[in-house]
């Protein structure tokens, strides 16, 4: 017995070699060392000679045309034998695996187990047993199989050998691992998807409810305009942004940490074990500043921002869906902001977002009950600083919640579709204050009103009969009138936005294009619109100074209107700097808060009287 149990040992770690091996090996070897060794140890009568026949050659025959693995071990786990499938799977010739023990083709951690099999097998506990193991081939190619081991015994029950019969299963396990990796992982990018994402949140929650003191953080992200560059660029230069932008994400967390593409342009962050929202906001900082570089994409350099929404889980949570709702949330708010930005999430702000969803689809009382007013922003002619006309402004008053940001209402008015309406009053509205004013001023240049269009109402095939039934309604002239669309709402259906422009400006309506210059595709497409007038976007203008960034790109903004016959309005003049580098450039008309941020018509009145004395 102790030296079966010694003989337990070895065949138990050979065993993890045998299966291995069982890989490709056939039975024949394993049925001719039995058929002898029961010969040696069996006393009985000689079998008749047909009897003896087919336990050797019939049987060594079957043994090696088996296309199933199959190799003999002795009790040490070395082999003694194998057919040519096993051979051809372990890439070893039958010579070359008589050295050698089956453990020297196993996986080191599935010996163990192996060897606790055997010793069953060993001590008549179980005449066989089957198993899945790892193992490699001669060119270290790593092999899975499916293994049965079977015990040899004699006539007396001793045991003679191990019997190893092996199914191939690596082509099938690769196979499992491509289906897997894409049930989990993001296409794209190599990054987790939605439902990894969702997995691993979950078992964070999990072990938060079981250390307390732990924490977790999710950040929402969410490319602003990717849109504009998809419909400019290309989907492919899209596509090549997103990859890109993981390998950037990727830089700016923790192995630990789990980074997922959930679809679109939206990613997500888990970060575990931080010691506060001191870390979430450091993450934050270090994914804006990696972005202030750009993209080389092809031909093209892309910059990207990004808004992010951020939720630590020290607030204190049941579910995993309430983490991801509220990150979501605070993204919305981020993105409310201006974008570029993070924002973290209180709980203050579900409640408002599920108030703002709310009133949205009520929006017309708050039109009924005078909670909606209009500002008026000037735009100034910077050589006299005269009054050349004003952009109308909505604000929203809510009796609960106070003035509620336009970057928070407008969206969900647009998305439910009440902006078109909204939108109507707006035009109405401020037309007739136009004209009040033109009355109150007869010895002033008539004011121009600038008045901007949603993506929703330039979808709108009759935009240009409401326009022109509220401009004879009101009596404000056409021509007086300026119309504002950005680059993106143009790009939704450029073909049936260009039949609506070239509607309005049959009216002879003047046209703008707003936030001129995030768009990659106007420059290129810019001819094809009927368009009198460029503003260009606020976040150049932010860079005109002292260091001169974004000069040049302000100077062929304003060499392309002028070549095109078009006018130019600088939006966004914050700084004596930013006024004196645009007059430099050649640039007539501009807007900002150095001049008059948004103001009710009676401030507004007064500044215009006094600018225009």
């Amino acid at each position: 017995m102790n030296n079966h149990s010694s003989v337990a040992e070895s065949a138990s770690a050979n065993r993890a070699s045998a299966n291995r091996a069982a890989v490709t090996t056939g039975a024949s070897s394993a049925t001719a060392a039995a058929a002898d060794a029961a010969k040696v140890t069996e006393p009985a009568a000689a079998p008749p000679a047909n009897q003896d026949a087919l336990n050797t050659k019939t049987l060594k025959q079957i043994f090696q045309l088996s296309p199933i693995g199959m190799t003999i071990l002795d009790l040490d786990g070395r082999f003694l034998s194998a057919n040519q499938s096993f051979c051809d799977a372990v890439g070893y010739a039958e010579y070359e695996l008589i050295a050698l023990s089956f453990k020297d083709l196993t996986h080191p951690e599935d010996v163990p187990l192996l060897c606790s099999l055997g010793e069953q097998l060993l001590a008549g506990k179980r005449q066989h047993f089957q198993i899945e193991t790892r193992h490699w081939s001669k060119d270290e190619k790593p092999l899975h199989v499916g293994l049965t081991v079977t015990m040899v015994r004699d006539g007396y029950q001793r045991p003679i050998c191990f019997l190893l019969q092996v199914i191939n299963l690596t082509a099938q396990k690769w196979m499992e691992a491509q289906l897997r990796h894409r049930a989990f992982y993001d296409g794209l990018t190599g990054l987790a998807n939605r439902a990894l994402f969702v997995n691993r949140l979950e078992q964070a929650v999990i072990r938060l409810e079981r250390n307390t003191s732990a924490q977790c953080a999710v950040l929402f992200l969410d490319l602003d305009r990717f849109k504009v560059i998809n419909d400019s660029l290309g989907h492919n230069i899209g596509d090549k942004l997103l990859s890109a932008l993981a390998g950037r994400l990727e830089a700016c967390i923790r192995r630990c940490d789990t980074l997922a593409r959930l679809g679109g342009d939206e990613f997500a962050i888990l970060l575990e074990d931080i010691d506060g929202l001191e870390d979430a906001i450091m993450v934050c900082d270090r994914i804006h500043n990696s972005l202030k570089t750009p993209f080389k994409l092809d031909k093209y350099e892309v910059f990207a921002n990004i808004s992010i929404g951020v939720v630590c889980s020290s607030v204190g949570y049941e579910e995993s869906s309430d983490l991801l709702r509220n990150a979501d949330t605070a993204l919305y708010r981020a993105k409310a902001q201006g974008g570029a930005c993070h924002t973290i999430f209180d709980q203050t702000m579900h409640q408002r977002a599920v108030a703002l969803w709310q009133m949205a689809t009520q929006a017309q009382f708050a039109v009924q009950r005078e909670e909606l007013t209009l500002h008026y922003q000037p735009v100034i002619d910077i050589s006299n600083r005269r009054v050349l006309g004003v952009e109308a402004l909505i604000r929203w008053n809510h009796p609960q919640y106070g003035a509620i940001s336009p970057g928070e209402f407008i969206p969900v008015m647009e998305e439910t579709g009440v902006i078109t309406m909204i939108g109507k009053w707006v035009l109405r509205e401020a037309c007739q204050q136009i004209c009040q004013w033109q009355q109150q001023l007869p010895h002033h240049d008539p004011i121009k009103l600038n008045v901007n269009l949603s993506a929703r109402q330039l979808a709108q095939k009759d935009l240009a009969e409401q326009v022109n039934t509220i401009l004879k309604e009101t009596g404000l002239a056409h021509k007086h009138l300026r119309l504002e669309i950005t680059e993106t709402a143009i790009m939704q259906n450029l073909v049936e936005a260009i039949k609506v422009l070239q509607e309005l400006r049959a009216l002879d309506v003047c046209l703008c294009i707003d936030d001129f210059g995030i768009g990659y595709s106007s420059l290129s497409r810019l001819q094809q619109l009927p368009i009198d007038i460029l503003k260009i976007d606020r976040s150049f203008v932010q860079n005109i100074g002292a260091k001169g960034e974004n000069t040049e790109i302000v100077r062929t903004i304003i060499d392309l209107a002028n070549s095109l016959g078009m006018d130019i309005v600088a939006e966004g003049v914050e700084t004596e700097a930013q006024l004196e580098g645009l007059r430099a450039l050649g640039c007539q008309n501009v807007q900002g808060f150095y001049f008059a941020k948004p103001m009710t018509p009676d401030i507004a009145l007064e500044f215009i009287k006094k600018s225009n004395q």
